[in-house]
């Protein structure tokens, strides 16, 4: 009798220990799990500051077209570059000229597929993403508003970006109707959607612009 009930005690501790070494084969190592996710962020960083790479010469090729349209209108001197922000966020940096438009346009459909309301913080950018966050200085007052991209143009030469009215009043720059300016363009992150369309607010499509 006490050597069955042994054999039972020893079959039921060896039962138990190989399910134990089973859980533990299982379950994914931790490190491991790091590493790929480090890995997949790693990959989208290098997409993300290729893609800025791309839109910053595509601007400074526009750039350099408008202004050779600016004559009178010439405020500043056009320059793009691309930076990077202290946590390595690559950054488009453009001096050129804005304009505004408003009421003739409230309403209409922008490029980006929505309504444009002439009160909201948007703008009208010839290349930049839809999408894509920017800050706006008016480099005569010192002024900024920080706007979002959802609309094609401007469309007038030598222009290099249409805010909307309530972006021009935080501007400062509703008198005059123009001013240079400095564009600070984050792009959307290439996990966001940026959104689509082929209608500007004034009627025209990005394809007409160029």
């Amino acid at each position: 009798m006490r050597a069955g009930a042994l054999g039972l005690v020893l079959a039921f501790l060896i039962v138990g220990c190989g399910k134990n070494d089973l859980s533990k084969n299982d379950q994914p190592s931790q490190p491991s799990a790091v590493a790929a996710d480090n890995s997949a962020r790693n990959v989208l960083d290098r997409n993300d500051a290729q893609k800025a790479e791309q839109v910053a010469e595509t601007v400074r090729q526009k750039a350099q077209v408008l202004e050779k349209a600016e004559g009178s209108q010439d405020l500043v001197k056009d320059k793009v570059s691309l930076k990077k922000t202290a946590k390595g966020e690559p950054v488009i940096e453009q001096t050129g000229e804005a304009s505004s438009y408003g009421q003739q346009f409230h309403g209409k459909t922008t490029a980006a597929g929505e309504k444009f309301d002439k009160n909201d913080l948007t703008a009208a950018h010839p290349t930049l993403p839809m999408g894509t966050k920017a800050k706006v200085t008016n480099l005569k007052t010192g002024k900024s508003v920080d706007v979002r991209i959802n609309d094609r143009g401007p469309y007038v030469k030598g222009r290099d970006i249409d805010v909307s009215q309530g972006a021009a009043k935080k501007l400062d720059m509703t008198k005059s109707g123009t001013a240079p300016v400095k564009i600070e363009a984050k792009l959307p992150s290439s996990k966001a959607p940026t959104g689509s369309g082929s209608t500007s607010a004034s009627g025209e499509t990005a394809h007409d612009s160029k």
